[in-house]
């Protein structure tokens, strides 16, 4: 593979992950907000984002397998933190995620299940939804500098007139 070819290839790589996180942030900005979207609306998106968040590890599990090799040996701080803040991030995902299947009002109910709503069950999942969404920030935060520099160059970027357009 020639150096042309592979910077191509990571081009088109870093182009739809960024498209693929664009999508994921909005679908969990909406489920996030259930006040905004109502119950069932939130209940069904919330399945939904399980594809772009498989997707996100997908695109990320070269990443992941290094640092796990590496956890142990010598590793710059933020990437250690970094680390550490995706398996958290990871964790209340899962956990909001089961309690939120424990609690659904609307989902469930509409598929045939039928579920007592535990007050244990609702506090878990207020918990972790919320501490998932600080946790996000961080996440967000720690990614910054890639996520604007990418928007810029895919998003905000400029149509370019070809040669053979500038002739006609």
């Amino acid at each position: 593979m020639t150096m042309e070819t592979t910077k191509k290839k990571k081009m088109s790589s870093t182009k739809a992950r960024l498209w693929l996180d664009l999508v994921f942030f909005i679908v969990m900005v909406l489920v996030l907000a259930p006040q905004g979207t109502g119950i069932p609306v939130h209940e069904w998106i919330s399945f939904l984002v399980l594809i772009p968040f498989f997707l996100h590890l997908i695109f990320d599990w070269k990443w992941i397998v290094n640092v796990t090799k590496r956890i142990f040996k010598s590793m710059p701080g933020e990437t250690r933190f970094n680390y550490v803040l995706d398996w958290l991030l990871f964790f209340l995902f899962v956990v909001a995620m089961f309690s939120g299947v424990v609690i659904s009002e609307a989902a469930l109910p509409a598929l045939g299940i039928e579920m007592t709503i535990d007050p244990f069950w609702v506090a878990i999942h207020d918990m972790s939804s919320n501490l998932m969404i600080l946790v996000l920030g961080v996440h967000l935060a720690m990614h910054w500098k890639w996520i604007v520099t990418n928007f810029k160059k895919y998003v905000l970027r400029r149509p370019t007139r070809t040669t053979s357009q500038a002739g006609d």
